[in-house]
Parts: structure tokens; C-alpha cells; sequence
């Protein structure tokens, strides 16, 4: 038995971009609600959501380390010894792993025929993932999109997550050198059927001379202060969700200062943990559904440095310092990849690359296909071995179909021919690290039905479990190219609005003075 403490209208588990849409949309429509957000990681020092990015060098090291989970104060040399039988073990392996994250398994076991996620990692701190994130904000297109759910309230739940991460979009044909980069590829890539190429949308803005990224906080905006029934909790594990007779109504908790183990009754449940820890709590709660876990993919990535050709030196050009220059090819169904192009010296990202005359010709290309999404992808959970937090291990499955090796061939075509285009390959396109882009979706896959091919529906309420919703990137149930932040944060909205007007009228029915 558990103590039972506290009593909540909405328990949110996982405080990144969708657990945090979640709140400030419940706290905007029904600011009287009690709504409670568990964190597993620590709280990070300064401003509650901020981007490592608008940080000092020192602040950002010492948050990087504070999210690392079970690596947590552990530098990265010390961290990466203990590398999996069979897999590279070299500085370039290593370097898969970003600052201020830690691997799913450091030794994943392969079975014949698989590939794996080796590079799998994740986020444990206030803010998750989001305050780290690249912020590249595309929408996505053609198959991309949810067919299920109608054009015109997809668009509008895009527009509204654009407008609350603060999105900047750079209408074609640009300035300067970007310009140049971005007829050239129009040239090339546009075409019938094809979406036009265009520049990378980015959650960013420019506050005087600094770019200023957006983190978790701009969504959670001032909810602590508006709504007086919120609260974060901090180094706090979700066990399991409480389920009785198919409802959900509470969550099992562990303080991880203090080993407490206690449960908190909550009349609505979203579990946001992450694309890997969201099936996990669900799987340790008994809440398991036969597509639990599957359809998982990650878009593929393919990234190369190409030195610019005298055509496109960007001693040539004006520079604007103030346009990021990000050329972006999206998604087409006839091409089910994301190319962009950048050059360095035209860009205001703090790449680290040098400032001599050899970087300064360096342009970047980066290149994301679309998985071959199948059912049998999946991230299994054991009911007898646990990780680093006690929760159900995780092991990951994964394989390449004869259409992933063919979209692979065409995106290392496509990466060599981009590059043709402004100047000479430094070395040939190489696949990354799988798990590497960090993108993992369809482990809670929505679905127009219950037809065990999916988690939720399309309001991301789970199915078979009343008073239960999830959110991330698991919840995206196509094959994308795309950067997914922005249709997660779109997705979560749109649930968390459904949600809100359901539990506002369960408060228009109380008697008055009942709260």
C-alpha cells in the first residue's frame, strides 16, 4: 500500500514541449483547475524552461550536466568507456550523443538482421528535451500529415504552436548568399508535385543583436503565476497510472530525494514523458495495448560539410547578419526526404567551426528521409529487469527494410547532387548513428479507430482507458522527414483543448462553493 496524498484535476507526466502545451492550454481555459506536472530530472538554475543556447558557455555546461540523468555531474570522456560489443567505438560513435543527454541502453543487444537505435538518447531535467532542441520548426506535407484529421484544424493548431514557440519564417528569395543558395536549389528541386524549396522556419527571434531561441518556457509562459492551482514537481518518478475499473484516476509517485512512494488522485491523467518513457509508464501501469510500443521509427540523417565554390564565396556577398539562411527542400511524396543547406559564414548559429579563411567557405548540408514504418519497430519493455529508475527495461528493435536501403541510396543522391550544385564534398555523405536525430515517434500512435494498430485517438485519449491522454512525438502515427516539434506541439493542443472543455463543464455541473 501507498499513501494517498494530494487530490488533482489534471496530472501531467513529463514537463517538455507537450506536457508543457498540455498545461498552459487546461490553465488558460480553466484557470481554476488543480493541475500537477511531475518531472523525473532536476531543476535547472536560472529562467524555468530556458535554451541552453541563450545561455553563457559555463551555464550551459553546468545544465547539460544536470540533465544527463543516470549520467548526471559525469563528464562525457568518463561517461562513454563502457561502449556495446560490436558496435564503433570511436570518437565518431561518441560524438552521437549530444551534450546534457544519456543513452536509452550503452549496450544494446542486436538480434540477426537488426540495426538497432544505438544512438538513442534522452533528456532528464525541468523542460525535457526542450531545452535543448535545434528549433527548426517545419510543417509537414503531403503524406506527412494526418489524413484523419481535417486540413483546416490541422493548419490551425500549426498556426497556433507557431505562434506560442515564437516562430520565424524567412519568405523566399532571401538576401545575399542565402539567396543565391536558394534559386540555385529551386532550380534543381522544384517541380510538379513537389513542395517548393523555401527557407527553414525557426523557433527563434532576434532581441537586438542576440538570436534568442525558444525553450520549454515560452510555452509554459506564466502559468505559475496565473494559475494559482499549478504546480511543478521536480525529481519526482511516475511509477504507474492508477486504474480503476478502466478509468484512470490517479498516478503512483516516488520522490527520488527522499525514496517516498505515494499516489495522487487526479481526475484527468496525460502521460508526456518522451517517444521512449511514454509506452514505458504505460506498460508498467498494465496498460497494454497491442500496438504499445510499435510502429516506432526515426527519420534517417545525413549530414556533410561542402566546401563553397568561387560562385559562391561569401566574400561575394552582402551579408545580413540577421538572416539565418537555412534553405530548406521539404518533404514530397515523389522525394520522402528533407534536405537543407546552409552556409556557415552566413549563418548567426554558433557552430563552433573557426573564423579562418578555410571555415568561412564551409557550407553544411543536412538530409532526413522518411522510415519504412512497420509494426514490428518497436521499443519492448521487461517484466523482470529495470533501468537506472526501477521502471520496465527497455530494449529496442529495429531494422532496415529494401525501401529504407533504396530511400538511403536516394538521399545520399540527393545529398552528392545538392552539393554539386555550390561546391566540392569535404568527404563522402554518411548514414548517422540511428537514434541520432532523437526523434523517435509511433510508440503511442493515434488512430481514427481501436483497431490494435494504434495507442489513441485522434484527441490522444488513450484507448480502453477513460480519463487518460498521452502527447510527444510518439503519438505521430505517419512516416515524416519533417522535424516533428511543432505538429507534437500543434497535436497537444488540440488534446489539451478537448480535455479542458470536458473539464470545464464537469465544473459548471458542481454545486456552488463545491471548489
Amino acid at each position: 500500500m501507498t499513501a494517498a496524498r494530494d487530490a488533482v484535476d489534471v496530472l501531467i507526466i513529463g514537463s517538455g514541449p507537450a506536457g508543457s502545451m498540455y498545461a498552459r492550454t487546461i490553465g488558460e481555459k480553466v484557470p481554476n483547475a488543480r493541475i500537477l506536472m511531475v518531472e523525473l530530472g532536476p531543476d535547472l538554475p536560472g529562467v524555468r524552461g530556458n535554451h541552453t543556447q541563450n545561455l553563457t558557455d559555463e551555464e550551459r555546461a553546468a545544465v547539460q550536466l544536470l540533465t544527463q540523468g543516470p549520467d548526471a555531474g559525469v563528464e562525457r570522456a568518463a561517461a562513454l568507456q563502457d561502449i556495446a560489443e560490436g558496435l564503433d567505438p570511436s570518437l565518431e560513435f561518441r560524438q552521437t550523443i549530444l551534450p546534457g543527454l544519456h543513452f536509452v541502453d550503452p549496450r544494446p543487444t542486436l538480434r540477426t538482421g537488426e540495426v538497432g537505435l544505438p544512438a538513442a538518447s534522452m533528456s532528464t531535467g525541468v523542460g525535457g528535451m526542450g531545452v535543448h532542441w535545434g528549433t527548426s520548426t517545419p510543417r509537414p506535407h503531403q503524406s506527412e500529415r494526418i489524413g484523419f484529421i481535417p486540413d483546416d484544424e490541422m493548419d490551425a493548431a500549426l498556426a497556433h504552436a507557431e505562434d506560442v514557440l515564437g516562430v520565424t519564417v524567412q519568405n523566399p528569395p532571401g538576401t545575399g548568399l542565402a539567396a543565391e543558395i536558394y534559386h540555385t536549389m529551386a532550380r534543381e528541386f522544384d517541380g510538379p508535385g513537389l513542395t517548393p524549396v523555401g527557407f527553414m522556419p525557426s523557433a527563434t527571434h532576434w532581441e537586438g543583436d542576440r538570436l534568442v531561441f525558444s525553450g520549454t518556457g515560452v510555452i509554459l509562459g506564466d502559468i505559475e503565476s496565473s494559475v494559482p492551482g499549478f504546480e511543478l514537481r521536480s525529481e519526482t518518478l511516475a511509477r504507474r497510472v492508477v486504474v480503476e475499473g478502466g478509468v484512470a484516476v490517479g498516478v503512483e509517485l516516488e520522490d527520488r530525494r527522499t525514496g517516498e512512494v505515494y499516489t495522487v488522485s487526479a481526475a484527468r491523467v496525460v502521460v508526456c514523458a518522451d517517444g521512449l518513457r511514454t509506452p514505458q509508464v504505460l506498460f508498467a501501469s498494465g496498460i497494454r495495448p497491442r500496438a504499445l510500443g510499435h510502429h516506432l521509427n526515426e527519420h534517417y540523417q545525413m549530414a556533410s560539410f561542402v566546401m563553397l565554390s568561387d560562385d559562391f564565396d561569401p566574400s561575394r556577398f552582402e551579408r545580413d547578419p540577421k538572416s539565418l539562411g537555412y534553405v530548406l527542400i521539404p518533404f514530397s511524396d515523389e522525394r520522402p526526404m528533407q534536405g537543407g543547406v546552409m552556409a556557415l559564414a552566413d549563418s548567426p548559429y554558433a557552430l563552433g567551426i573557426g573564423d579562418d579563411a578555410a571555415s568561412q567557405r564551409l557550407g553544411i548540408l543536412a538530409w532526413y528521409a522518411a522510415k519504412d514504418v512497420r509494426f514490428d519497430d518497436a521499443v519492448e519493455f521487461s517484466d523482470t529487469e529495470t533501468d537506472h529508475y526501477g521502471m520496465p527495461r527497455m530494449s529496442i528493435r529495429y531494422s532496415r527494410t529494401e525501401r529504407d536501403l533504396e530511400t538511403i541510396e536516394e538521399m545520399r543522391a540527393n545529398s552528392i547532387r545538392s552539393a554539386g550544385l555550390i561546391g566540392t564534398l569535404t568527404e563522402e555523405p554518411t548514414l548517422a548513428a540511428g537514434g541520432s536525430s532523437l526523434h523517435y515517434q509511433g510508440t503511442v500512435r493515434m488512430g481514427e479507430t481501436d483497431d490494435g494498430l494504434s495507442v489513441c485517438d485522434e484527441r490522444l485519449r488513450v484507448w480502453g482507458v477513460d480519463n487518460l491522454y498521452v502527447g510527444g512525438n510518439g503519438v505521430i502515427p505517419t512516416a515524416t522527414a519533417a522535424n516533428p516539434t511543432l505538429t507534437t506541439v500543434a497535436l497537444a493542443w488540440r488534446a489539451a483543448t478537448a480535455l479542458a472543455e470536458s473539464l470545464a463543464e464537469e465544473f459548471a455541473g458542481e454545486p456552488a462553493g463545491a471548489r
